[in-house]
């Protein structure tokens, strides 16, 4: 019970202030409203979506979505939250300062700086718009870096070697056979003498990479092998199993 009634306050708060932001930009009372209904029904359906999570079943395509929801919605109105919250805090202060001085003013707390917020906004756009690009594009902007280690206790045999390290490929989250099939290419481009992949090919089930065997399958075996480990995902942490 505890536990819900801080996450109504912390979401009640958040709201109160993003929407304060939000009233900022404008005034039609129909964008306020369309604001607020859109805002009580990501709500419900983050609190509905979780509430039926079913750890025998572990993650699917509904909790990723869910989850990126909850980021692109909250995260952003954190910021807010954040930077309005200190406003307010120097509103208190100035307010104090005013009445022990003598000279209160008009009011105890001054109005709200319309530019304070209009910047708060500016800036929870950042995440909003990184959240977005990740979680579509993103996610798909495979890169090669290249490192070259150094070890005092090398042995000659192994100077020169190359490998290609592998990870976090999390199968269950990928949409685009193209994009993918664009990252085998890379891997083999590399020529490498040993690939490694240390873990987390699936999100929770093994049928998440049913579909992309024949893909990985065209990773060139290099001259000393490809070797491969199991992850925590790997390993089924996040569901409870019928057995052991």
């Amino acid at each position: 019970m505890l536990r819900w009634i801080f996450f109504i306050v912390f979401v009640a708060i958040v709201e109160i202030y993003a929407f304060q932001a939000f009233r900022t930009v404008t005034k039609m009372r129909w964008a306020l409203i369309a604001y607020q209904v859109i805002s009580l029904l990501i709500l419900v359906y983050i609190v509905y979506s979780f509430t039926q999570f079913d750890r025998s079943v572990g993650q699917n395509k509904q909790t990723l979505f869910t989850m990126g929801l909850l980021l692109i919605t909250y995260l952003p109105k954190l910021f807010l939250v954040i930077i309005l919250l200190g406003e307010d805090i120097v509103r208190v202060v100035s307010g104090t300062v005013r009445s022990l001085m003598g000279n209160p003013g008009d009011s105890f707390l001054q109005e709200r700086r319309k530019f304070v917020s209009q910047v708060a906004l500016g800036l929870a756009a950042i995440p909003f718009l990184s959240l977005i690009y990740g979680m579509t594009k993103g996610k798909y902007n495979f890169k090669v870096r290249k490192q070259t280690i150094f070890f005092p206790d090398l042995p000659e045999n192994f100077d020169g070697m190359t490998i290609t390290h592998i990870s976090d490929i999390h199968s269950g989250s990928f949409d685009d056979p193209d994009e993918i099939s664009h990252a085998i290419d890379l891997i083999n481009e590399q020529h490498s003498d040993i690939i490694l992949f240390t873990g987390d090919i699936v999100n929770t089930h093994a049928e998440e990479m049913h579909k992309w065997v024949d893909t990985f399958k065209r990773i060139e075996t290099p001259a000393f092998g490809k070797y491969s480990v199991l992850g925590n995902h790997d390993y089924g942490e996040y569901v409870n199993w019928p057995s052991q």
